[in-house]
């Protein structure tokens, strides 16, 4: 027993005091992918692969599926592709070494082969219905890898464009032979006849045979002088004929027409049967730029009157076409496909908003069209109806510098689009595709009437304004269209840019809580889909898993840079697969529904007429304090404002006046569908927050700067206590220093418990249940630097913490009403409670909240240099309390008694950590290690604090502060991206916690993915591609008279349409 001041108390660590009771471990690593470079989807089996550019290979499945590869050096990956028919990965990164692994074992993937490349490799493509990878190389030849045989094999395809350009010259012509025209940009294998390949070079595009092992077609794009081109007018070389370079190649699903992306941001469409010209030319927002229009031309030439006219005008260049992805939708019972959506990165001038491009096409199945003999039209009126007015559409936020990426879309059902992000990360984003509001405004517009007789024109002119009027109708209500395409669930490993973790929290939840929280939040119908392979547990910890049912749940509350607030499910339970099927939930469990957007509540008026002009510009999340029992978050932010969320099926429809001109209410503002946290109300700052405590029973006590404390009852809410200033009082000191300056607090802590009678500073109930607050704290001596959370109050008698939760509250209330005892109890004399004060530099142990002090220890120095606390929790294990230490600068914890403060242990925890971590009371702790490690700041600043700790006792609600001087402060949250989340602990034994085994190309249904069939050609049709794509034969005019003047009436309507497309283009701007 440990007597002090005449009292004995047990001694609360007898069972933890041998070091052998203490287990440090990692129980599991949470790695952040924060340079991803190269994404990878295998549509068949439905798994997703993440390159890097540390050289690390990250694959992610259905829920569970989460595994990692390791290049043999830390170089970055340049191309990354899914055999699907053979179930292997390939993989070429930047020293050009070839990388080849067998995705089928089961839980390790086994690496088949790597090989160095001789050349620089341009480009890889891998076709689902051949077991060769094409590698195009930078001398312009098309080597061949066997996936089979794991070599080179020896069929090659020689430069294609070099044979094409010696062909030129021999005949005579002039050829500007630059040596990036030789180069291949990409190999496509034809959609329809595995007999062929396209294959880009830097000068044109090849239509190639491998069977005949020959050129069949040569496609080249000839700017012809006074032609804009994509440079536009103002371009030098306008009066030149130009060969704009290749950057990227499409090809329609169907087979029968390409796209082609050149370097000065135009796109060139071509029918795979001609060769001669492309179809058109356009760039984002002009199209027909490779023909001269002499009128236009002329007002950019100089004159004879006015030499020096347009020759200082600026030109600006487009960026190039880096991407194009032509998708198909099987909408349509027609063999050729349905609708298709090409879809554009890159073409866009500087100032442009940064996003992707995307052009909706009609399904390839279009009616005949007009026979004229006199028509000049290049296309066919369907397919430039739909060039002319299809929309930019801008789908994220692209790289600030550099070069952009974007690799795939999946499925047809999401895109995923891979930009730079700040700090030099590279970000994933998924997003819903096509937008429904880009479906709705594409369906709108109708196609052009078929061929009628004489009558039927006649009677059609009779019904044009019913049918006009009808048309608007239809328009106008796709103009009334706004629904954004939704950002899709990613996995929490790939949150990176705006998605990125800069802090996280630890909790540990009851059974009933826990629950409560993740129930509805199992599934959510904004996953990106990804169902491949299956995961099974370790078979290591197989044997011991199943004590794993008997831990506490615990969830990772993250803040992340877009100023969202995430809960993440953690607990070890979700690695106990049941008997009859593997894991069915991910580790971590991402949980949406509990999603918390701070920044749509900043943006909001309600809000901005309560701040700071631009603060929701530079609003940053300070802190998050989330209570287990009654579910509440509050959310502190950059100004000192407290947000205070709470869990409500709906808000209250009409805003609320509330009386305390600080409180403003919340309740009416709407949040998005599904999430479960609604807003409620905000304290306005006063000044910057120091500290915040909430309870479970419904107080928020909240400290300024400037020494101010505010209480507030969220029953109202309405503040109970607003002290702009301490009040004369008298001070017990245990450190003999008394101060008369007015201190801010540092530390705020609830509690209920029992204090030694006397005590008169209390919150009070009253019969009607209203509770009040005195006008002044009772005031004792702390420590220095009183750490954030480092305020606990324990039973005097047991060591348990005295939390303020809805059970002791009951208990307390139901002794305020017993009668008052004939005879005081001898134990009346006994101290009620301890507090417990922890700082950077020592720790303090008073009995009934400074009566009579108990223990005190110093931190001291070690290695001739102080080691400050950072983080300090009460933990406990087995009955008993200890006093777990803050992370030293040695990383490290020190264990102290209770309540003797007497040292037992100093214990490494494992990796570093810049940044203190987050404990837990079952002796847990999360470790956020940065992307980037601030250096120290050896120079601390002295300032003044105070520990105040508001305690309800028993029967009513005390409020005491301990207030001292102090130096080094804690350090702030990280602001780097997190790169990892280590999940540690002090009692690493039985845990459960393990990385699952996956296998990639198994399914839960006991099934094996099988790759489609390869598909079969298909005919043109009646019509041909010349019908469709532009009547280049024997086309006659539109019609007569009637039918255009009724084509003139429906103008007005294709305005409308367009104005409606172009409508649904601004709804997919990027929001960060």
């Amino acid at each position: 027993m440990f007597k002090s001041i005449g009292r004995s108390l047990p001694d609360f660590s007898t069972d933890v005091r041998d070091r052998e009771d203490w287990d440090v471990g990692t129980l599991r690593t949470l790695d952040q992918v924060l340079d991803a470079v190269s994404l990878a989807f295998d549509p068949v089996s439905s798994i997703l692969a993440v390159g890097t550019i540390g050289g690390s290979i990250r694959i992610f499945g259905a829920p569970g599926v989460d595994t990692s590869l390791s290049l043999s050096s830390a170089t970055p990956v340049k191309f990354l592709q899914f055999a699907t028919n053979i179930f292997k990965l390939i993989c070429i990164d930047e020293n050009d070494k070839l990388y080849l692994w067998d995705i089928t074992p089961h839980g390790q993937i086994k690496l088949e082969a790597s090989i160095r490349l001789e050349r620089p490799v341009t480009c890889l493509t891998l076709s689902p219905s051949h077991t060769h990878a094409f590698l195009g190389l930078e001398h312009g030849e098309i080597k061949t890898y066997d996936l089979l045989c794991r070599r080179i094999s020896t069929y090659a395809i020689p430069n294609a464009w070099e044979i094409y350009e010696k062909e030129l010259i021999s005949s005579g012509m002039l050829v500007d032979t630059e040596g990036t025209s030789r180069v291949p940009v990409d190999v496509i294998v034809h959609p329809r006849d595995l007999n062929f390949v396209f294959i880009a070079y830097g000068g044109g595009v090849v239509l190639f045979d491998l069977k005949g092992q020959k050129t069949v077609k040569t496609y080249e794009l000839l700017i012809p002088a006074g032609a804009p081109g994509g440079s536009g007018y103002t371009d030098p070389d306008l009066l030149k004929h130009r060969r704009p370079g290749v950057s990227s190649l499409s090809i329609h699903p169907a087979g029968h027409f390409f796209a082609v992306g050149h370097i000065d941001g135009s796109i060139a469409f071509w029918a795979v049967e001609d060769d001669e010209q492309p179809l058109m030319v356009r760039t984002l927002d002009d199209i027909d730029v490779q023909k001269v229009d002499g009128e236009k031309l002329e007002e950019y030439l100089p004159d004879d009157e006015d030499p020096t006219k347009h020759l200082n005008r600026h030109h600006e260049p487009r960026e190039p076409i880096f991407k194009l992805a032509w998708s198909g939708y099987p909408n349509s019972y027609d063999p050729r496909g349905g609708e298709t959506s090409l879809v554009i990165l890159g073409g866009q001038f500087s100032r442009d908003p940064s996003g992707v491009n995307v052009l909706w096409l009609p399904a390839f199945n279009p009616p005949a069209p007009p026979t004229s003999p006199a028509n000049d039209q290049p296309l066919h009126p369907f397919f430039r109806t739909r060039c002319e007015s299809a929309s930019s559409l801008s789908a994220l936020l692209l790289s600030h510098s550099g070069l952009p990426a974007f690799r795939r879309h999946l499925e047809s059902h999401a895109i995923l689009m891979l930009f730079e992000g700040e700090e030099h990360t590279r970000a994933i984003e998924a997003q819903q595709f096509p937008p429904l509001e880009f479906l709705a405004a594409a369906n709108s517009i109708q196609e052009p009437p078929k061929d009628t007789d004489e009558d039927q024109l006649i009677e059609a002119a009779k019904d044009a304004p019913d049918a006009l009027t009808d048309d608007l109708a239809t328009t106008l209500q796709a103009l009334s269209v706004h629904e954004e395409p939704k950002k899709l669930n990613i996995p929490p490993s790939l949150w990176s840019g705006p998605d990125a973790i800069v802090n996280a929290t630890l909790f540990s939840l009851d059974r009933i809580a826990y629950e409560t929280l993740s129930g509805p939040s199992i599934h959510s119908p904004n996953d990106l889909l990804l169902e491949g392979g299956i995961a099974v547990p370790d078979e290591e910890v197989a044997g011991t898993i199943k004590y794993a049912k008997f831990e506490p749940h615990r969830i990772v509350i993250t803040q992340n840079a877009d100023l969202t607030v995430r809960f993440l499910d953690i607990s070890v339970q979700l690695l106990i697969p049941t008997p009859s099927s593997p894991f069915t939930s991910a580790f971590p469990r991402v949980l949406p529904n509990l999603t918390i957007d701070v920044l749509a509540l900043i943006g909001s008026p309600e809000v901005t007429a309560h701040t700071p002009p631009g603060f929701a510009e530079h609003a940053r999340i300070e802190d998050v304090q989330f209570t287990g029992e009654a579910l509440e978050v509050g959310i502190v932010l950059t100004g000192g404002e407290v947000v205070v969320y709470r869990m409500v099926d709906r808000q209250n429809p009409d805003a609320r006046q509330l009386s305390d001109r600080q409180l403003v209410s919340l309740e009416h503002i709407p949040v998005a569908e599904g999430l479960r946290f609604k807003p409620y109300f905000m304290v306005k700052a006063e000044a910057p927050l120091t500290a915040l405590a909430m309870s479970d029973i419904g107080f928020v006590a909240a400290a300024y700067a400037n020494g101010a404390l505010c209480i507030i009852d969220m029953r109202g809410p309405r503040i109970m206590l607003h002290a702009t200033k301490p009040q004369p009082s008298h001070r017990h000191s245990f450190m003999h220093r008394n101060s008369a300056s007015a201190d801010a607090i540092s530390s705020l802590a609830w509690s209920i418990s029992g204090i030694k009678q006397g005590s008169t500073y209390t919150l009070a109930r009253s019969a009607d249940g209203a509770w009040s607050a005195p006008p002044a704290p009772y005031d004792a001596d702390g420590v220095p630097a009183p750490l954030p959370g480092g305020t606990f109050v324990l039973d005097a008698r047991t060591g348990a913490p005295c939390r303020a939760d809805k059970a002791r509250l009951a208990v307390a209330l139901e002794h305020a009403r017993a009668p008052a005892p004939a005879q005081p109890d001898a134990a009346e004399d006994a101290a009620q409670s301890l507090l417990l004060v922890v700082g950077a530099r020592g720790a303090r142990c008073a009995a009934d909240f400074g009566e009579e002090r108990v223990a005190r220890a110093e931190w001291g120095a070690r290695g001739g240099a102080a080691a400050a606390a950072v983080r300090a929790q009460v933990v406990e294990r087995n009955g008993t309390v200890v006093r777990a230490g803050g992370a030293h600068g040695r990383h490290e914890a020190a264990v102290y008694a209770l309540p003797t403060l007497e040292h037992l242990h100093a214990l490494p925890l494992p990796g570093p950590a810049p940044y203190a971590p987050s404990l837990d009371r079952t002796g847990d702790l999360l470790t956020i290690v940065p992307l980037h490690t601030p250096a120290a700041n050896a120079n601390t600043s002295t300032h003044a604090a105070r520990a105040s700790s508001p305690t309800p006792s028993a029967g009513s609600t005390a409020a005491r502060s301990v207030r001292s001087t102090a130096t080094a402060p804690a350090p702030a949250p990280p602001a780097s991206p997190a790169r990892r989340l280590r999940l540690d602990t002090l009692f690493n034994v039985r845990r459960g916690y393990h990385t699952p085994l996956a296998s990639l190309t198994a399914r839960r249904d006991g099934g094996i993915p099988q790759p489609p069939p390869a598909p079969a050609p298909v005919g043109l049709g009646p019509a041909g591609w010349r019908a469709w794509l532009g009547g280049l034969g024997d086309a006659g005019r539109l019609g007569d008279e009637r039918q255009l003047a009724r084509a003139g009436s429906k103008n007005m309507v294709a305005q409308a349409k367009l104005l409606a497309t172009k409508q649904t283009a601004k709804s997919w701007l990027p929001k960060f």
